[in-house]
């Protein structure tokens, strides 16, 4: 009896198993099989340059995720629908069912990955730690001294990170809303570091190469500082679709095409002010 009573419950797995293998793939269909349906391709986005924003004289958005959100209509076969949004209703809106994806610059972190499934990242945001030129610091390591300050502006991660990664050096805060303000207080011997993002770096050898010329650049591009993922964010369930845009965004980083694209808005957003 209990052999057979065994046996009848590893056939009701193997039940399960089978009805689960032939449900899924119907389901997981179904929005790609939407989209196409529909004829578009609605996609939410919070207004973040060069990412994506609205263009000041026409308001039709435009940027690296409008771009590429673009290229994916095209593959799909059908329109794109742009459905602005603000950054705290963003996700809400996807849940909502307002939009079927959201491209934007969004920080892949596991706590938002409790509510929405992430794409692999198409970018990576993180920090350049740039030091005086005429200090001739030499290494990352030698900065957590009390012989050296960083500065930052006030109340964001660029002092608080450098208090966590470099507890022994000193850090000052600046209240200002102009980077190049705390960042010319490096280029000047003010301060000795800062932290400073790729997309924020470029803007500033267009806008103050003057500046630029005296700070030194101490990590490349892949050895950034706190490194995180930038992601597209889809609701959960839908695994065809979730493989799709991985595949695209793969495809994308593989030729670098995510890093020229970059180059190129932030270049035009440089030139724009």
């Amino acid at each position: 009896m209990t052999s057979l009573l065994k046996r009848l419950g590893f056939l009701k797995i193997l039940l399960v198993l089978a009805f689960a293998w032939a449900v899924s793939p119907a389901l997981a269909e179904d929005l790609i099989k939407e989209i196409k349906d529909r004829g578009v391709f609605k996609v939410g986005m919070a207004e973040s340059p060069p990412w994506q924003s609205p263009n000041p004289t026409t308001g039709e958005y435009e940027g690296f995720n409008v771009d590429l959100a673009n290229r994916v209509a095209k593959i799909l076969g059908v329109k794109l629908q742009i459905v602005p949004a603000t950054w705290a209703t963003l996700i809400p809106g996807l849940e909502a069912k307002q939009y079927d994806t959201v491209f934007a610059n969004l920080f892949a972190t596991p706590e938002r990955a409790v509510v929405v499934d992430f794409t692999e990242p198409y970018s990576t945001y993180g920090f350049h730690i740039v030091t005086n030129k005429k200090k001739g610091i030499t290494s990352i390591d030698a900065l957590n001294s009390p012989d050296f300050t960083f500065v930052g502006q006030s109340g964001t991660v660029e002092e608080s990170y450098p208090k966590e990664l470099f507890p022994n050096a000193k850090v000052r805060g600046v209240v200002t809303n102009d980077i190049a303000a705390w960042i010319g207080e490096v280029a000047s011997g003010q301060a000795d570091a800062a932290f400073l993002d790729p997309g924020t770096l470029m803007l500033l050898k267009v806008r103050a190469p003057a500046l630029t010329d005296r700070i030194v650049v101490m990590n490349t591009e892949d050895q950034l500082v706190k490194p995180v993922g930038l992601a597209y964010a889809i609701r959960p369930g839908d695994p065809h679709f979730l493989n799709f845009l991985n595949t695209f965004i793969r495809d994308v980083v593989r030729n670098g095409e995510n890093v020229k694209l970059r180059d190129k808005w932030f270049q035009e957003l440089a030139k724009a002010k």
